[in-house]
């Protein structure tokens, strides 16, 4: 019983994250392929410090040395 709320937890915050990529892939498209780190936490609701987190676990987003979030598909 507890192993299965604990893998209900996992999941959950999975999907979540998965669901907080998705806005930020949405924020960037529509700000033309790349944004400011505060416009993609706005976008997918989180602190600065989740958002970088959840960036840095993607392949197709990156943050320049200058703190903007860019879209890597297609370059």
């Amino acid at each position: 019983m507890v192993f299965e709320q604990a893998w209900n937890i996992l999941k959950e915050k999975k999907e979540d994250d998965e669901e907080a990529k998705k806005k930020i892939i949405a924020c960037l498209k529509k700000e033309g392929g790349a944004a400011s780190l505060e416009d993609c936490c706005k976008a997918c609701n989180r602190s600065k410090a989740e958002c970088k987190k959840l960036i840095n676990s993607m392949d197709n987003v990156k943050i320049s040395p200058h703190g903007d979030v860019i879209l890597m598909d297609g370059l």
